[in-house]
Order: C-alpha cells, then sequence, then structure tokens
C-alpha cells in the first residue's frame, strides 16, 4: 500500500521513509502542504497519509481541511503527526480532518499500529465501496425489469394530463388509463407507502391487473376489489397503495369516483372549486372491503379533475415549508 509521508524536516522524513519501507509500505515523501497538495492531484495517489502538523506554506491542519472538502467515495486515512498533546490540540485535528493523532517523538512500534489500523480501514472501505457498486449496478437492472413491467401499450392518455416527477428512478406513484369497448375511460392514480424499489414492486401487480380487467369490459369496483386482494395476499406488511379510480363515461358528462386513502379529489369549474371529494375508503392492500359503492359526479364541458398524491402538497422548499393544500388549490 502507497504511504504519503508529510514532513518538513528532512531528518524526519527520511526515519518515516526507512521504517515504512521495512513494513512493506511503498512511501512518497513531501515536505510541505502544498508539496503533498500536488502529489494528491496525480491519479492513483495514496490513500494512507501521515501529515505533520506544523509546516511552511500549507500546514497539517490546513491540508486535512483541503482534503476533507473533496467529495469521494474513497476518502483517505489521515494520521496527525504533531509534538502537541493537549486534549484541545487533538480536538482541534480530528475536527479539522484527521482520522487518528500521534504525537513526536513517536514508537516505532505505535506508529506502525497506527498504521495498520489505517490499511485495515481502507481495506474495508474498499471493499464496501465494491459491494455497494455491486448493489447500484443491480438496482438499475432491477429498476428497468420493473419500469418494463409497468409499461403499458394499452394505455390511453385520452383527456389526461400528467405531471409525474419521482424522488427515484423507479417511484411509488403510478398512473394507470384504459378505454373499454363501451368508450369509457378507466382511469387509476396510486400512491404505494414509501419510495424507490421496494414501493415500485407493486406496480406490476396493480397495472396486470387493471389492463387485463378493463379489457375484458369488468367494472372498475370489481377491477379495485381484486387489485385490494392481490395486494392484501402478496406484499409484506406495512406495503399497501392509497388510489383514486375513476370512470368517464364517454360523453365526459359522468365521473365515477373511488378514493382510498388518498389527498382529496378537486374539481374545478370556470376556476372555482366545485367539488371536493375526500377519501371514503382504506388504502388497498390492508383489510377487506366493499367497493361496491361509489360516487357519482355530474361534469360540464371546461370541467377540470384534479387527482394528485401528498408528493405536491408535502414538497419543501429550501426555507423548510411546505407547499402546502391551500396553495395547491390556489
Amino acid at each position: 500500500m502507497k504511504l504519503l509521508a508529510v514532513d518538513d524536516d528532512r531528518t524526519s522524513r527520511t526515519i518515516i521513509d526507512s521504517m515504512a519501507q521495512k513494513w512493506g509500505y511503498k512511501v512518497i515523501l513531501a515536505e510541505d502542504g502544498e508539496a503533498a497538495w500536488e502529489i494528491l492531484q496525480q491519479p492513483d495517489s495514496p490513500l494512507l497519509m501521515l501529515i505533520d502538523w506544523e509546516m511552511p506554506r500549507l500546514d497539517g491542519l490546513g491540508l486535512c481541511r483541503r482534503i476533507r472538502a473533496i467529495e469521494t467515495s474513497n476518502p483517505p486515512f489521515i494520521i496527525l503527526l504533531t509534538g502537541r498533546s493537549s486534549k484541545d490540540d487533538v480536538v482541534q485535528g480530528l475536527e479539522a480532518g484527521a482520522n487518528d493523532y500521534i504525537c513526536k517523538p513517536f514508537d516505532s512500534a505505535e506508529l506502525q499500529a497506527r498504521l495498520k489500523v489505517g490499511q485495515k480501514m481502507l481495506d474495508l472501505q474498499l471493499e464496501l465501496k465494491k459491494a455497494r457498486d455491486i448493489m447500484i449496478n443491480e438496482r438499475e437492472d432491477i429498476e428497468n425489469i420493473i419500469l418494463k413491467m409497468q409499461a403499458s401499450k394499452e394505455f390511453s392518455a385520452q383527456s389526461l394530463r400528467m405531471l409525474n416527477t419521482p424522488v427515484e428512478k423507479t417511484s411509488g406513484d403510478i398512473v394507470l388509463s384504459a378505454l373499454a369497448e363501451d368508450g369509457k375511460q378507466y382511469i387509476m392514480l396510486g400512491d404505494f407507502t414509501g419510495h424507490g424499489i421496494v414501493a415500485a414492486l407493486g406496480g406490476p401487480v396493480v397495472t396486470d391487473i387493471f389492463y387485463a380487467m378493463a379489457g375484458k369490459s369488468h367494472s372498475l369496483a370489481d377491477i379495485v376489489t381484486e387489485m385490494n386482494i392481490q395486494l392484501s395476499n402478496k406484499l409484506p406488511t406495512g406495503l399497501f397503495m392509497g388510489g383514486i379510480f375513476m370512470v368517464l363515461s364517454a360523453d365526459k358528462r359522468e365521473l365515477s369516483l373511488w378514493n382510498c386513502g388518498m389527498s382529496d379529489v378537486l374539481i374545478y369549474r370556470d376556476t372555482v372549486l366545485n367539488v371536493r371529494h375526500p377519501s371514503s375508503f382504506l388504502a388497498l392492500g390492508i383489510v377487506e372491503q366493499d367497493f361496491s359503492e361509489y360516487t357519482s359526479i355530474s361534469l360540464e364541458a371546461g370541467d377540470r379533475v384534479y387527482a394528485y398524491s401528498d408528493g405536491i402538497t408535502e414538497s419543501i422548499n429550501e426555507k423548510g415549508e411546505e407547499f402546502g393544500q391551500d396553495r395547491l388549490e390556489h
């Protein structure tokens, strides 16, 4: 393993170089912080560092702070070498970014032991990075599979406008829409608990049920019932789906509506809130429910129906303020 030894004293550098090479390290020397910083700009620079505190141009604390200012998934292990030994000095060194601290004059056995600790930490860090990279690649594959499973050629964008900005590549929010043989349009907005892969896992289940049953002209009440059964059977405890289900008549004059654990559905007429429809069912995947009763709403030309998840109202700005229901309705 490479070791960067930074000390303005030539004798100290020589002693460290001699000892560390005997211990199996490939030693790279620098006479001050600026020289060390130049070395660190090179590819494959050392990750194990022994840095003296008091040096000209750029001292050890300044070098530590400069190193820690760089965002990296594989940070170096820094041992600060100094004649200072007070608690305040130790705290100052650690706060500057040092991982460890050794006082001059140092014992060779102690220095070797501390370098071994640093080397072990870097080895573990590298193993974690490799494991994380594997997980990231596998996650990418899983996300692509889920997205393909959720996609459907049967989706109908008729009468719909959508805004979907997921936190991650896959999302717990899902929008489905299909045209029945009689011209009715079935529409669903689903919101699974959580976000990311776990939340998106239920998406293919409801997608298959929705399009398969809509294609056979099943009633939306039957579709919601089947979704509730399948999600109850297949999802783990604590994972469920809020949903807004709508049937828009062929002449667009009537809307049948089921709100299952979601925010109020808002219907505007001439820019004025005309109907507010709160949730009247529990989210799907929790308990058995009867979906035979629903709300029927008469529509007029120009009416706008807004269905949304809490991702909108709970969005937070840089001041920590939620967007909120009032802003949404305004």
